[in-house]
């Protein structure tokens, strides 16, 4: 009775250590490098028609409000003036969860290197940034998010003052 009472408790354990993929991660990880494809080729009619139209998207300055598609798009055209040869290495793509339900949800998230060169100043930028992207049942990005010290950044490449 111990010995199935023990291989019970242990098959129980098990399971609960297993977590269930959701079934939309692996396309939605494809939709994200898609976006990380057209945001960096700067095609912005492709990036746009990535994102319903009622998407929220957090920026990474300090302050930074939640915009709606029109602001992202303003937002992600001002790095493309700012910046030249945009790229994103990323380290991992991992499953995201619902905030309220700790479910993974087939959200994405991404830890990655943006690389570049600041157009006014000709300086080179390499930042670790933290990306985030929920998906509509369409495939379209919901809600995402940029983190990383990108006010930093913008200081670091800046041109150098003239004295």
């Amino acid at each position: 009775m111990k010995k199935i009472i023990m291989i019970t408790l242990v098959s129980i354990l098990m399971s609960c250590a297993q977590t269930q993929q959701n079934p939309n991660f692996e396309t939605n990880v494809e939709l994200a490098k898609t976006w990380f494809t057209t945001f960096t080729s700067e095609d912005y009619d492709a990036t746009a028609a990535l994102m319903s139209e009622d998407v929220e998207w957090q920026g990474c300055f300090y302050g930074s409000p939640v915009m709606n598609k029109e602001e992202a798009m303003t937002y992600m055209k001002a790095w493309h003036d700012a910046m030249e040869n945009i790229t994103y290495t990323p380290e991992n793509y991992l499953p995201g969860v619902d905030p309220e339900t700790s479910q993974l949800n087939g959200s994405v998230r991404t830890y990655g290197v943006w690389t570049g060169t600041n157009t006014a100043s000709g300086k080179d930028f390499e930042i670790l940034m933290y990306h985030y992207f929920t998906f509509n049942d369409e495939g379209k990005i919901i809600n995402s998010g940029d983190f990383g010290d990108a006010t930093g950044l913008i200081m670091a490449v800046a041109p150098d003052s003239a004295e």
